[in-house]
């Protein structure tokens, strides 16, 4: 299947012998804030140059554009399996909200690629779709792509891990293109969501394993391919890229500003206003720089629904990771902000918590957070028992959801259905906060807002609604 895939990505350009390796796709570029809207397109051929040119406009049909404006493209070459590849940039910066726009990318006069997209919108709703752990290269990742693009979202919201197992480009080119920028849309291909439908990703412990850049030199491929909002402070803490100063120099000046700094970003859309954090290991949780700015963040937006989005759960029923539990320390800072929802992924199935409040536990002069060898935190728990998604709708707390089953192997799939097994007997680090725990089927969350009412479906890779729940303010 991987050979297919590739196959159907590695198309010859007709203008001449240049090989296409990715097609066209859309990225949000730095857009935070709904005062400016604009995309990014990017798309990577082989070393042949080549004299693309990329015009656009509102309206459906090419054809019909009234008036064309021609992108400004950039272009930085990029070592991927040892071979010279071009990466290409075109910043679409003529773009208003709530309209459609097409877009034709062609090289010397013949065409490329010519799709169209929806800008974001201001009106309040939004209908977006979050899963992670993906780039695994399987049938369950093609397929839980396919009905992705049935379920016809805004934007897609990855929770890290975006490809395996070590976050380079030739994984990207294998594990991760192929099945969001499929010719056609097929179960067991994928489908073609890049393309019309921006991706928001961020990092996960497996995009960061190629740091050392003389041992891979298409790590950190995270920063080449994703075009993310630059709002947030870098971090005292935070990914380094290593090896030689000329393979750390290259590197630099081809991610240009996006490195580290799309590490964390935050931005809206319609009435919901997102943040994305690092979580990796290597990252202080609780920086009060980046702590400072969430607080202004969240506090400054005037969304109706505020989320928080990361790649290492906090809160985490299944065996599988259970101890990696750093960013319960987040829990009262997140409570303070009016935080209604927090995904997470690294965790191979899907879990929806309880509504709840978390005091992490301090030491005796209550000026520090006490986290065993472990990593666990331990701490006192609210639980709201009265929320049921259905018959009661205003949680008091905030809802944690792990949505990790996106393509890669599950984890501990015997869970479902079998809530005795999902005890832990730590006094002080567990309770029975989850409600839901599927973990042997890969699926993805399927959000929709409108107004002061969410509605929140789980959905498998047989386009099954698993799990719904309405929350309302």
């Amino acid at each position: 299947m991987k050979k297919l895939l590739l196959l159907l990505l590695s198309v010859t350009c007709t203008a001449g012998a240049q090989q296409l390796l990715v097609p066209p796709y859309l990225q949000p570029g730095n857009s935070p804030a709904l005062t400016k809207e604009q995309k990014v397109l990017i798309w990577q051929t082989d070393s042949v140059p080549g004299s693309f040119k990329v015009e656009y406009g509102q309206g459906s049909n090419f054809e019909d554009i009234q008036k064309v404006s021609t992108a400004k493209i950039s272009s930085v070459q990029l070592r991927i399996d040892n071979k010279t590849t071009v990466l290409y940039r075109a910043q679409l910066s003529r773009v208003t909200f709530d309209n459609e726009y097409v877009y034709r990318v062609t090289l010397n006069g013949n065409p490329v690629a010519t799709k169209s997209f929806n800008s974001r919108t201001k009106k309040p709703q939004t209908r977006f779709v979050v899963f992670g752990d993906c780039g695994a290269g399987t049938p369950q990742q093609a397929k839980i792509a396919y009905q992705v693009y049935n379920q016809k979202p805004q934007f897609v919201l990855i929770t890290g891990d975006n490809v395996y197992s070590d976050g380079l480009g030739r994984e990207y080119l294998r594990n991760f293109f192929p099945y969001y920028l499929a010719p056609e849309a097929d179960s067991l291909k994928g489908a073609p969501l890049m393309s019309s439908v921006p991706f928001y990703t961020m990092l996960g412990n497996h995009d960061v394993h190629g740091t050392d850049l003389d041992k891979t030199p298409d790590g950190l491929a995270y920063f080449y391919y994703a075009d993310l909002p630059l709002n947030a402070p870098v971090t005292e803490l935070t990914i380094k890229a290593t090896g030689s100063p000329e393979r750390v120099k290259d590197f630099n000046k081809n991610t240009d500003n996006r490195f580290p700094e799309i590490a964390n970003y935050s931005f809206d859309y319609g009435n919901v206003h997102i943040a994305c954090l690092d979580a990796n290991m290597y990252t202080n949780p609780l920086d009060p720089t980046l702590m400072a700015w969430l607080q202004n963040d969240m506090k400054t937006s005037r969304a109706d629904w505020k989320i928080v989005a990361f790649h290492h759960p906090g809160f985490n029923t299944a065996n599988t990771h259970y101890d990696d539990q750093l960013m319960r320390l987040c829990s009262p800072q997140f409570e303070s902000m009016g935080v209604d929802l927090v995904f997470s992924g690294h965790v191979h199935n899907y879990q929806r918590s309880k509504p709840l409040i978390f005091s992490p536990k301090k030491n005796e002069d209550h000026t520090l957070y006490i986290i065993t060898p472990e990593g666990r935190v331990d701490g006192e728990f609210e639980l709201d028992e009265q929320f049921d998604g259905k018959t009661n709708t205003k949680p008091k707390g905030i809802i944690y959801i792990v949505t990790g089953a996106g393509g890669a192997t599950l984890y501990d799939p015997g869970l479902s259905g079998n809530p005795d097994l999902w005890k832990h007997d730590l006094p002080g680090n567990w309770v029975p906060f989850t409600a839901k725990l599927i973990a042997d089927v890969h699926s993805f969350t399927l959000i929709e807002t409108e107004q002061k009412k969410l509605t929140l479906k789980q959905v498998n890779e047989s386009g099954k609604v698993l799990d719904e729940i309405t929350v309302t303010k």
